[in-house]
């Protein structure tokens, strides 16, 4: 059996390498759901808009 530092030293490696993975797992998940929430305030406004450029041409 490895002695109790190697023992220690080994799970804070794997502590850090877990806390790495939850962090980019953490922003990734941030970065799709702007992404997501983005593309869906898109597929809303462009008729609206399209809808005020045909008025604003008609009556000008």
């Amino acid at each position: 059996m490895a002695p109790p530092t190697d023992k220690r030293e080994t799970e804070e490696r794997i502590q850090r390498i877990v806390n790495a993975f939850f962090f980019g797992l953490t922003i990734f998940s941030v970065a799709f759901t702007y992404f997501v929430l983005s593309a869906r305030a898109q597929d809303h406004h462009p008729p609206r808009y399209a809808q005020l450029q045909e008025l604003s041409t008609a009556s000008g």
